[in-house]
C-alpha cells in the first residue's frame, strides 16, 4: 500500500496542473467493516491535495461481502482516463506490512512516518 501511496501522490501532481482532469477516490471492502470510506482512502486522497491537486476529489466506498479491499483512484478529461488501483487478495499483504513496519521501527525515536522514511 505504500507504493500505492507513493504512484498516487505523484499521479495527482502531474495531473494538478492540467485543469481538463476530474479526479475519484472509490474503495470496496467486506460488509463487516465499520468505516466508510476508510482511513486509507481518506488518507490517499489527503495525498492527493498535498501532491496539490485542488480540485474537487468525488469520494465513494462499497461494502460487500468477503472482500479485503480494494482502492480506486482515478483521473478523467474528455481524451482520456487514468486509473489507479491496489486489490488486496487476502490479509497475508497486511500482515507482512505490519512485520516490516516493526522491524524498520527499531532503533528509531520520535514521530515516525513509514511512507515517506522520515522521523524526527
Amino acid at each position: 500500500m505504500n507504493a500505492f501511496l507513493r504512484l498516487v501522490s505523484e499521479a495527482a501532481r502531474l495531473l494538478a496542473s492540467e485543469p481538463e482532469y476530474g479526479a475519484w477516490a472509490w474503495e470496496v471492502h467486506h460488509s463487516t467493516k465499520k468505516d466508510a470510506p476508510s482511513g486509507t482512502l481518506l488518507r490517499l486522497v489527503e495525498e492527493m491535495k498535498k501532491a496539490g491537486f485542488a480540485r474537487s476529489i468525488d469520494v465513494s466506498s462499497n461494502r460487500a461481502g468477503a472482500h479485503p479491499g480494494t482502492h480506486e483512484i482515478g483521473f478523467d478529461s474528455a481524451a482520456d482516463t487514468i486509473t489507479l488501483r491496489h486489490t488486496a487478495r487476502s490479509r497475508e499483504g497486511f500482515a507482512r506490512g505490519a512485520l516490516k513496519a516493526a522491524q524498520w521501527v527499531v532503533g528509531r525515536k520520535g514521530f515516525l512516518n513509514l511512507a515517506t522514511d522520515e522521523h524526527g
